[in-house]
């Protein structure tokens, strides 16, 4: 059965047969997203298939951040295993489409960190009990992996062999167990703000259902060092500033959080990136990494970091993005074969 057909069932079995539908522009994942109006109501239906995409966990999620006090959309309806969710529509107020519409762009950020330090905040004082894996040493390997998995065998127009692979991991195994200790928290994972609406003078988180449990400065760094823009560094220090403000944590243990998860984040993106060219046929995002490079060059000049940083620059002599040529199926044949 088509996912249309499906959809159409899914609607029908509400009430919701005869509702004007309007498909959303698409994102970096297989889910689709459409706006439902019947009348003055509007509701939102995404389409997450499983078992790529996880409604499931999208729901479970919702409820925690819910209870959390965190403004997200309520779900009214689902079909977990066909991947149909019907959810409250919170609008089309993004932060990026705030920004480019000319709205300021420290008070935007500003209620981002402030829903950040206010989710962070209620799961530190909740006594529910939350069900989510942790994002430890296995999940972060798997994710800054993508870089050699996926990044440099484009860049380097070879795969990287074995005992490559091993360094690149012991050197993030010796790196991750440095860190220094702290309360882990729910970490959004993708916390930025093509993920962040302005719903009635609150911001409101989206895109939520790859939630674990770990170091509540992946969130801020997702903000800050984000991907897709510019955010100006005096900028970063202020809103910095501002969730340490609410914080007691010791500059040592936040500098080696925030480097750390910057610098893995980084990796993970950079690929992610690649294989969304490669794989996907998505090359809308390769503009980005030129300024993934560079923000991935930044967290690696602390001392601590100069296992990484030697790695890399005896790959990359200099640790920046350089075009991948214009013959994908070239690189599909050597990163995916």
């Amino acid at each position: 059965m088509s996912r249309q057909l499906k959809r159409k069932q899914f609607l029908s079995s509400r009430g919701l047969q005869d509702a004007q539908i309007t498909p959303l522009v698409p994102d970096a994942s297989a889910r689709r997203y459409f706006r439902l109006q019947l009348g003055d109501d509007t509701m939102m239906l995404m389409d997450a298939p499983p078992p790529g995409e996880k409604p499931g966990a999208f729901i479970q999620v919702t409820s925690y951040l819910e209870k959390l006090g965190a403004r997200v959309p309520h779900v009214i309806a689902s079909d977990v295993q066909t991947g149909l969710v019907l959810l409250e529509d919170l609008g089309d107020q993004t932060m990026t489409s705030l920004l480019a519409q000319g709205a300021d762009e420290t008070t935007l950020y500003r209620q981002a960190v402030d829903a950040l330090v206010q989710m962070q905040q209620a799961f530190s004082a909740a006594d529910m009990e939350i069900s989510l894996p942790a994002y430890d040493l296995d999940a972060a390997l798997a994710e800054a992996d993508l870089m050699v998995e996926w990044y440099l065998p484009a860049r380097l127009l070879r795969r990287l062999d074995q005992q490559e692979h091993r360094e690149f991991r012991e050197i993030w195994t010796s790196l991750f167990h440095s860190l220094p200790d702290m309360s882990p928290v729910l970490v959004h994972r993708d916390f930025h703000v093509d993920n962040l609406l302005i719903v009635e003078g609150a911001c409101a988180m989206l895109d939520y259902q790859d939630a674990l449990l770990g170091s509540p400065l992946y969130d801020l760094v997702s903000l800050l060092e984000d991907a897709r823009r510019d955010v100006d560094v005096g900028l970063q220090q202020q809103l910095i500033e501002r969730w340490q403000a609410t914080q007691n944590i010791e500059r040592e243990t936040f500098t080696r959080h925030f480097t750390f998860w910057g610098a893995q984040r980084h990796c993970k993106v950079a690929g992610i990136f690649v294989r969304l060219w490669l794989r996907d046929h998505k090359n809308g995002y390769l503009g980005h990494l030129p300024r993934v490079m560079d923000l991935l060059k930044r967290n690696l000049e602390p001392a601590f970091m100069t296992p990484l940083k030697d790695w890399l620059t005896a790959r990359l002599p200099k640790i920046n993005h350089q075009e991948l040529g214009n013959n994908p199926d070239t690189l599909r044949r050597i990163v995916m074969d």
